[in-house]
């Protein structure tokens, strides 16, 4: 529980950051990455109150719920789309198919998600959420691919970055624990988040500086 409170509260001014360097529409579904896992961290932190019985039943079970949906079926469609929009028009195409995977695996996961039940177990420093998916294996393999793979392929190394750490990630949680993978990995993927305000941040800049460039090469 204090990792996703110090997790969700350390994030908050990190996506403030990120969100003012914000020019165009198709900056913000990208620039909204850290502020969105910081609200999912914060989210979970009323799941384990909930498994702690500081709040309600009520109240962890729609905790648990949103934080699941967030986790399943968002994930898998706004990362991918996120890095596409982002792309030049010319390197678009190699990441337009893992926008639409990432939409299968999202209607399969939000299916399996409202059939339920959503069961939430209580582990020594995680969070077992269970969905019963069928064939999870296959799936969850889909869902890395289409989270991972637009990143990996983007044309600007912080982006790449971003990509290749959170691969690390869920291949350590999938091998060390992979039953809380959704918790553990969604608490790394929330602090390797702080890459999306420093590509926001570097883009700007070097927007700024072509801008200057242009100015100054301009006949007077």
């Amino acid at each position: 529980m204090s990792a996703d409170l110090t997790a969700g509260v350390a994030l908050l001014p990190v996506a403030v950051v990120s969100l003012r360097e914000v020019r165009t529409a198709r900056e913000l579904p990208f620039a909204s990455l850290p502020l969105l896992f910081a609200l999912h961290q914060l989210t979970e932190a009323l799941v384990w109150h909930g498994a702690s019985d500081y709040v309600s039943a009520g109240v962890q079970h729609a905790a648990a719920l949103i934080y699941v949906l967030f986790a399943y079926p968002v994930l898998p469609v706004l990362v991918p789309l996120a890095v596409l929009l982002l792309e030049p028009h010319g390197r678009r195409q190699r990441v337009a198919p893992f926008v639409l995977l990432g939409a299968v695996v999202a209607a399969y996961l939000l299916w399996a998600v409202l059939d339920g039940p959503l069961v939430v177990r209580e582990e020594p420093h995680a969070l077992v959420y269970g969905v019963g998916l069928t064939y999870g294996t296959m799936w969850a393999v889909l869902y890395v691919v289409a989270v991972i793979g637009p990143s990996v392929l983007s044309g600007y190394p912080s982006i790449v970055v971003f990509g290749l750490l959170n691969l690390v990630g869920l291949t350590v949680v999938a091998i060390v624990y992979v039953e809380a993978f959704a918790s553990l990995w969604c608490v790394y993927a929330a602090l390797i988040s702080t890459l999306v305000t420093v590509h926001m941040v570097l883009r700007r800049r070097l927007s700024d500086l072509h801008r200057l460039e242009g100015q100054a090469l301009a006949p007077a």
